[in-house]
Parts: structure tokens; sequence; C-alpha cells
């Protein structure tokens, strides 16, 4: 019996076969903090037909297996992958696990889920309303009416340049 598309909301560690049909919304390189030059690995944050969104990672030794069909706007079908527990220093999303890709990782091309936006916008009440969530990205539509100073602090170990703005809403 073939295996069932299971939505992103639905997914968890619990069992080992799992098979989506998404949209991927961003993706992007990770390189190392002391060779800049090397790529790590890849991150996306994949989106279903209800909307929901999960991170994605794949190892350096998988991207070439896989970067031809993984680009930003593409609809795939995805089967055989990892789902843990979405920790770390940064989250794409807060669904509480991630994808992580392993060597039987199986990507196809698929077709289009209609009426499915690559951006979950966010209205301002809405982020303030969750101003204890520092570590999720945002999708926002915003006009820039100001800057501050670039500062620099120190995170995890490291200095890292912080460049504050001031958005105005255009939704």
């Amino acid at each position: 019996m073939p295996l069932e598309y299971t939505l992103i909301s639905q997914l968890n560690s619990s069992q080992k076969e799992w098979k989506i049909r998404v949209l991927i919304s961003w993706i992007w390189d990770f390189h190392s903090k002391h060779k800049p030059e090397v790529v790590l690995g890849m991150e996306a944050i994949l989106v279903d037909e209800k909307g929901n969104r999960i991170q994605a990672s794949l190892k350096q030794k998988l991207i070439k297996k896989h970067k031809r069909e993984l680009k930003e706007g593409a609809y795939l079908d995805v089967m055989n992958f990892e789902v843990l527990g979405n920790n770390g220093d940064y989250r794409g999303t807060t669904h509480p696990y991630k994808i992580n890709f392993i060597w039987t990782t199986y990507v196809k091309t698929s077709e289009k889920i209609p009426n499915l936006s690559r951006f979950n916008l966010s209205l301002f009440p809405d982020i303030l309303s969750q101003s204890n969530v520092d570590d999720v990205f945002i999708d926002k539509l915003g006009e820039i009416v100001g800057m501050g100073e670039i500062t620099e602090r120190n995170y995890a170990g490291n200095s890292t340049k912080l460049l504050d703005i001031q958005l105005r809403d255009l939704r």
C-alpha cells in the first residue's frame, strides 16, 4: 500500500516513514565560522497545502544529491527523512520538529499546490504579541522609515553586528 501524504502539522518523531508534498519557501547555505567559503550544509523552510511550515536541514554531503530539485518556489514530494526536535540557536519556524535529510531521502518535483504563498506575512500586533519569541523567522511587508547605528554584540562567544530598523506597516 502506498504511503499517504502527511500534513506538516502532523509530523513528529514517533515514526520513521513520512511522505510530504511541499513548497520551498526559503533556502540558504550555512557556512563555517572560521572558513566562510566552506559550506557546511543547507537549510530550507517548507510549506504544505494548509500553510504549515517546517525547517529542513541537509548536511554538506547531501547537497550535491538534491541540489537540482531544491530551489526556492519549487513544489516537491519528499519521503524517507528524519524528524528531530527543533532545537538550536535559531529556528526557522515555530514547529516543534524539523526535518533532517538522510542518504535515503527521496525528492521529486511535484504538481503545484494551488493558492499557496511562499510568504507567511505577519501583522504588527501578532509580532508584538510574540515578543518573547526572538529566534524564529518572520515575514513582514513594511517600509523602512528609520534605522539606528550598527552595534556589535557578543552572542554564543561570537561577535555579531546588529542593525535596529523601524518599519511602517504596509498591510
